[in-house]
């Protein structure tokens, strides 16, 4: 099959998005037949199912409905049906990225390859990031994932639809919104459920805290097990707040992160403005609640202009201005200030 590197990549992504007239169909599918006598990629039985796990939800979504499973196959890379073998050539020639990820199955073999059916028992996908670098994962029910180096990640998709992540370690999740199946993330201590969100979950093995950090969306968090006559606690997140689950006391807590984003565009001008009207353009912008006297000041004004600053350090400004203070109080803010006269 005569061609250069260039022109062959740029069929490869044509091929991938389905945009190849018959006839390039037919110089890949040529170039299928001779890939074991005319290029030897040595890959590693760990290699090819990281690539495969990789572009599989990529595979699923171009396979027609009808057409054979991913099960199981036997022998080696000249066993595999064609589209498999032009999707696993394709992410080694594209770049798949995956150094460091190793990715096994339960059952072993490729049944983790196979969608999951009513007659068939939900299998786990495993990945274990080794790298020294975050790995980006796409899970087939479109949710995407950063794992952390010296994590492992187990997800399946029960009979039920439920979708179901096991983590031991740290990971970003990006979740694909199903309302009818909801996604839950399980650790050693906490279980946190959601629809359709982006959140952040630290969870390594040993004594130290569980957190579970919001970026958009809502989660449920719910103790495990708890102590012996004690009801399982659950706290429900949301963006810039984090679910804290405190090992040793076996308490799960909900507070503000240490830097919160800034959530809508805001303008934070003031002239001559009113405090409540000020910390209330703050309310806004961050989504975090902020509990002040209103009648302490109902006299206050402000005359400042702020910028991209963090919001505690807008809140300094504020307070450096009116004599004022401010105080962390779990998942909101206490602002507190003497009383303003009118002039």
């Amino acid at each position: 099959m005569a061609t250069d590197k260039s022109e062959f990549r740029q069929l490869l992504q044509r091929y991938q998005e389905g945009k190849c007239s018959s006839a390039e169909a037919q110089r890949i599918e040529a170039w299928y037949r001779h890939l074991d006598t005319e290029q030897q990629f040595n890959l590693s039985p760990t290699e090819k199912k990281a690539l495969m796990a990789t572009v599989w939800q990529r595979i699923s979504r171009q396979t027609a409905p009808g057409t054979e499973p991913l099960a199981a196959l036997p022998g080696g890379w000249s066993s595999w049906p064609a589209r498999v073998r032009w999707a696993a050539a394709a992410a080694l020639i594209l770049g798949a990225g995956l150094v460091g990820l190793q990715v096994t199955d339960v059952p072993a073999k490729w049944a983790v390859l196979a969608p999951p059916t009513a007659t068939k028992p939900a299998v786990w996908k495993v990945y274990a990031n080794t790298s020294a670098r975050e790995t980006q994962l796409a899970l087939p029910d479109g949710s995407a994932v950063t794992l952390a180096p010296a994590s492992t990640l187990r997800y399946r998709r029960g009979l039920d639809g439920r979708r179901e992540a096991y983590l031991a370690g740290a990971a970003f999740f990006d979740v694909f919104h199903d309302k009818q199946h909801p996604f839950s993330v399980f650790t050693d201590k906490v279980v946190t459920t959601v629809l359709g969100t982006s959140f952040r979950v630290r969870a390594y093995a040993g004594p130290a805290d569980v957190q579970v950090q919001v970026h958009t969306g809502a989660v449920r968090v719910s103790q495990r097990r708890a102590p012996a006559g004690v009801a399982v606690a659950t706290v429900v997140v949301l963006p810039n707040q984090q679910a804290v689950y405190s090992a040793g006391g076996q308490r799960l807590r909900r507070e503000l992160v240490a830097q919160p984003a800034q959530l809508t565009a805001q303008s934070f001008v003031f002239n001559d403005r009113p405090v409540a009207e000020v910390l209330a353009a703050l309310e806004k912008a961050y989504g975090v609640r902020i509990e002040y006297d209103a009648a302490a000041v109902r006299n206050c004004t402000l005359n400042l202009s702020l910028g991209n600053e963090p919001l505690f350090t807008k809140l300094d400004i504020i307070c450096e201005t009116l004599g004022a203070t401010y105080e962390k109080a779990g998942d909101h803010l206490r602002f507190h200030s003497p009383a303003c006269q009118v002039e």
